[in-house]
């Protein structure tokens, strides 16, 4: 942006006098860099940070509606859920960015996160699960050890992104707007997709026994969600003083990359019903305030607080019980399904395996972050973040047994079965997804800190 040179303030300035002389650049969540301005001919920002997340939450399975209720003085029948296991996940990152300005008021950046460890587990919440996790047949789904279930720690690069910012309107230039800024980015896969996995078992390599193609010697957890994404964001703010608040609104639509042949086995059968992962919308609320600063030194802090609400719609996508379904060798996942109606008494004879991703409810979802930025010279700048995110109770396994909407299906098409309307989901796995069959998240915390070093030029 234009730097500030010490002298005297001018009207066109927006200050007067008795109020504070304040840095023109905004905030860093509404900033563009830019270039070919009369002072500053070029900017480029290239940041290193460090990022630990932690996630805990309980799996909890629904009780059968025609059983009793298991609650002591509790009569009749219930739509109960039962603990299952104690869910926690530690992620590690390393995030490398790169921002470039192309013309006034217009950059382009990228982004490459590398996953330096992902693990998950799966502990008991209590007792024994066994008895919660059983089939009709009496077969657990999964085992849960004593120990938990442990998943393999994963690694690497899963995808990158790159984008481009615009500031349409920008208060450094004009003091009389607001400033108002757009993103647009996509983020493309490029790592290899996860695997189900889990310690102790084989990795997932029903996508070989499924085609009669034989198996690696070894099959890797993979690393990543593989997924495509196409991101639109709009964020605006108004500086007064040593505050300037701001709003922002994001949109999010992903789709299969190299995950693609595991997200709809077979190709895009017409009986799937969720072909898409979830679909994502942000609404962001803050403020940031400059409690100190030294315009000759180039040296500012910025203390920011921020909040954010979040929707995901259904889709189909990976849930915290994807390793463990996904290895499970019970035969109501393990045996191939197909698009037509499965028997009573025994597995489906097809050729649709099961990799471990269901679809998952529609939900919502709220946080709150601190961050501090400190402008310590002219080409540095450094700053630290931690927040919460909270997530309500929502269905991790509900894929519907009919797909309703395709329609012009005969009486005698082999892929209706009991259908009243339409076909078979390809999807559906009754013992996971049926009422008083299904797997909910209860209560989902997230808790993010970070630390990032920005040179300048």
């Amino acid at each position: 942006m234009v730097p500030w040179f010490p002298g005297a303030v001018s009207a066109q300035d927006g200050e007067t006098e008795g109020r504070p002389e304040m840095m023109r650049e905004p905030t860093a969540f509404v900033n563009v860099i830019d270039s070919f301005d009369e002072e500053d001919l070029f900017d480029l920002h290239i940041g290193v940070g460090f990022q630990r997340t932690w996630e805990i939450g309980r799996v909890q399975r629904q009780a059968d509606a025609a059983a009793p209720d298991p609650r002591p003085g509790m009569n009749g029948h219930s739509n109960y859920w039962n603990d299952i296991a104690n869910y926690e996940r530690g992620l590690n990152l390393l995030n490398l960015s790169l921002e470039v300005g192309v013309f006034r008021d217009l950059a382009l950046y990228a982004r490459l996160p590398v996953i330096l460890s992902d693990d998950r587990v799966l502990s008991r919440a209590g007792g024994d699960p066994s008895a919660f996790l059983a089939t009709p047949d009496g077969v657990p789904l999964f085992d849960l050890p004593a120990g938990g279930l442990r998943s393999p720690t994963r690694s690497g690069i899963d995808s990158i992104t790159v984008g481009a910012a615009w500031s349409i309107l920008n208060q450094e230039r004009d003091p009389n707007v607001a400033t108002w800024m757009i993103l647009l980015e996509g983020r493309f896969n490029l790592g290899e997709p996860m695997r189900a996995c889990a310690a102790g078992l084989p990795c997932n390599d029903r996508d070989f026994t499924s085609t009669g193609m034989a198996a690696p010697a070894s099959l890797g957890p993979g690393v990543g969600r593989g997924m495509n994404a196409l991101r639109a964001e709009t964020r605006t703010s108004w500086r007064y003083e040593v505050i300037e608040p701001y709003a922002g609104l994001a949109f999010q639509m992903e789709w299969p990359g190299y995950n693609s042949s595991t997200f709809l086995p077979q190709g895009d059968l017409q009986g799937y019903i969720n072909e898409q992962p979830p679909i994502f919308g942000r609404f962001t609320l803050g403020v940031a305030i400059v409690p100190w600063e030294d315009r000759e030194a180039f040296q500012r802090l910025t203390i920011d607080v921020r909040f954010t609400g979040d929707y995901l719609s259904e889709g189909h996508d990976y849930s915290p019980l994807f390793d463990a379904l996904g290895t499970s060798t019970n035969l109501h996942l393990a045996a191939l399904n197909r698009e037509t109606e499965c028997p009573p008494d025994g597995p489906c004879d097809g050729n649709i395996p099961f990799y471990g991703l269901t679809d998952t409810q529609s939900r919502g979802r709220f946080g709150a972050n601190l961050f501090v930025e400190m402008v310590a010279a002219r080409y540095v700048r450094f700053s630290a973040y931690g927040g919460f995110t909270y997530s309500p109770s929502y269905v991790i396994t509900q894929a519907d047994a009919c797909n309703p909407n395709v329609s012009g299906v005969s009486d005698t098409d082999p892929r209706r079965g009991t259908c009243v309307s339409g076909i078979i989901n390809p999807h559906h796995r009754p013992s996971i997804d049926l009422p008083g069959q299904r797997f909910r998240m209860d209560d989902v915390w997230t808790v993010d800190i970070g630390v990032t070093a920005t040179a300048t030029f």
